[in-house]
């Protein structure tokens, strides 16, 4: 197909050094994937920038800021709180701005661009690239890719007679493979085995860890408790998932409403919304409840999730450190 081929050729092109990606003074970390639509980037954007955090690097993420009417690099969070609005940097840079409001988050066409704006405002001492797989212009030290567990590489063709955004063997550029969304260690390996990446990488396996319904301050919402009754909702790439995650935390979903992934909620949805939920608290992604606009005219939440490593994640930390403490020495 033809995005199968022009993957093909911007990688050999880059391969052949005839294109050649951009360089940050900092050492980059790209968490991205093959498959279009919810592999679990941002929850692992997350992830790891605690992860790094904790052991005393700087972060600083970039991101395109998908479905934003912006353009040009834009101030996500300035690492003192989240300062722009779902429209103006995407909903996805501004979830992870307010899961993470000491890290800055910079978006724009260019990461490189968006990644010498931060630099220039700030110390930094390692980026991290949201959904970076596929943005060949800047060099990354560290190339992680996703992969969902049960889901695969679907059929293994690129879009549109696929789910893939780049061939199969496309893999093999990874520097390491996270399966994700795994019910246990064992299925999320029978995943792995089946995409076509290098023996002797770091493979790691990955689940979601439900938390409690958090309002849009951040804080647990108030009558949203486990073993009662809930009306959700969502606009993600897989609405079901969230569903079925939402049950096995404990909830009973007693109504659901589905939307197109990175949908803009307009008044005859939140209507609907309202409608239907009748008296029942309402419960959405974290993702959801930034492209919400101010005045929703009922009480809504969102289930917090976490990332938790089930195998692998020793292995692919310590080559992480590593890449990293080579990227410093340049």
């Amino acid at each position: 197909m033809i995005l199968g081929a022009a993957a093909r050729v911007r990688r050999a092109l880059y391969g052949a050094g005839l294109l050649r990606p951009e360089r940050l003074p900092r050492p980059v970390v790209s968490v991205g994937n093959l498959v279009l639509g919810g592999a679990g980037k941002s929850p692992h954007v997350v992830h790891m920038a605690r992860w790094l955090g904790e052991g005393g690097r700087r972060v600083a993420v970039l991101s395109r800021g998908y479905g934003r009417r912006s353009k040009g690099v834009v101030w996500v969070s300035d690492g003192g709180g989240c300062v722009a609005s779902a429209e103006e940097g995407g909903d996805e840079p501004v979830m992870i701005a307010r899961r993470l409001p000491s890290v800055p988050v910079v978006v724009g066409e260019s990461r490189a661009a968006a990644g010498r704006e931060a630099l220039s405002r700030m110390a930094v001492d390692v980026f991290l690239l949201d959904d970076g797989f596929q943005h060949l212009s800047l060099h990354r030290d560290v190339d992680i890719l996703l992969v969902e567990c049960g889901r695969g590489l679907g059929n293994g063709r690129t879009a549109p007679a696929g789910p893939l955004r780049e061939p199969p063997s496309h893999a093999r550029y990874a520097d390491a493979l996270v399966v994700t969304k795994c019910p246990d260690a064992e299925a999320g390996r029978r995943t792995a085995g089946a995409v076509p990446f290098p023996a002797g990488r770091p493979c790691a396996c990955s689940r979601y860890a439900p938390g409690g319904i958090v309002g849009r301050d951040g804080y647990p919402l108030e009558g949203a408790r486990k073993g009662e009754g809930v009306f959700a909702f969502s606009g993600i790439a897989r609405n079901e998932m969230f569903r079925r995650t939402l049950s096995e935390a404990g909830y009973d979903v007693r109504g659901f409403a589905s939307f197109p992934d990175h949908h803009s909620y307009g008044r005859g949805d939140l209507a609907r919304i309202a409608r239907d939920s009748g008296a029942l608290p309402v419960v959405t992604t974290e993702k959801d409840l930034v492209r919400l606009p101010g005045d929703v005219p009922f009480s809504v939440g969102a289930l917090r999730v976490e990332v938790e490593y089930l195998s692998g994640w020793k292995e692919m930390s310590r080559m992480i450190l590593g890449r990293l403490e080579k990227g410093e020495a340049r």
